[in-house]
């Protein structure tokens, strides 16, 4: 029930288009990008690497924001490799495989494979807002792999991006801060005058704080706090959902 009343407001809090207006409606196609090194991976995913990029692509939507989409897409599925900024989805899945090639020549003993996989999932589409979680997963040696997840936040109408300023009142910090650290802290089974850093949890000043990695979901708006980001490796992420009807005071009318 709650995931529906909040789905019901998300869509009229953005939802604004006159309906007398003819307006091509937007949708989406799922496609699948999957580059495999030579000699594929089917026999042995042990001795060969993998990219593989699950996204949506969009109609309805003007060409330019089309293409502001598809870079933010190419640019969260990079793994932050300076070699990739720049270039599209295909080459950046090329130049993993090149590396992959590259460190089997080297040293051609190493053993296990190496993969990337992202799954990009449309959270809320309206004719104002769209929110893209980007949930990757990786392995390139060592002792164990990587993982993340991401928002891409922009309106569909024009490409710019869509942020906490576009949603909320000014002067929206504190309170919104506020209702963030009492979710954190019920999550964690933290009491309100729990020091955070003697639970192993690390914030500036010991006070928590809402991160830039949010997005917008149909229940509420949610901070993800990736691996190592507040919290040793072994602690995990963590996900702070704020539900719109805790939020209400807090929106633009």
């Amino acid at each position: 029930m709650k995931s529906a009343v909040g789905f019901l407001l998300i869509t009229l809090l953005f939802s604004c288009t006159k309906t007398e207006e003819k307006v091509t409606p937007i949708s989406f196609e799922t496609k699948t990008l999957r580059i495999e090194s030579k000699g594929g991976c089917k026999s042995d995913t042990l001795q060969c690497a993998y990219f593989e990029v699950t996204y949506p692509e969009f109609t309805g939507l003007d060409t330019p924001v089309v293409k502001t989409i598809r870079q933010k897409i190419d640019a969260a599925v990079s793994m932050g490799n300076p070699e990739s900024q720049g270039h599209n989805m295909k080459e950046i899945g090329e130049i993993f495989i090149q590396d992959y090639d590259d460190f089997k020549s080297e040293i051609p003993d190493a053993f296990g494979g190496w993969h990337y996989t992202a799954k990009v999932v449309v959270e809320v589409l309206t004719d104002t807002l769209l929110s893209l979680s980007v949930n990757d997963e990786y392995y390139t040696g060592g002792a164990h792999g990587g993982s993340g997840v991401y928002f891409i936040n922009l309106n569909p109408k024009t490409g710019a991006e869509f942020t906490l300023d576009n949603f909320f009142k000014a002067d929206y910090h504190d309170a919104l801060t506020q209702v963030g650290d009492k979710i954190f802290r019920q999550s964690k089974q933290l009491a309100d005058t729990a020091s955070l850093v003697d639970n192993y949890f690390e914030f500036p000043e010991d006070k928590f704080e809402l991160n830039k990695n949010y997005g917008f979901k149909k229940e509420g708006i949610v901070f993800y706090y990736n691996n190592y980001e507040i919290a040793p490796y072994a602690a995990g992420p963590t996900e702070v959902l704020i539900p719109y009807e805790q939020l209400k005071d807090l929106i633009k009318k």
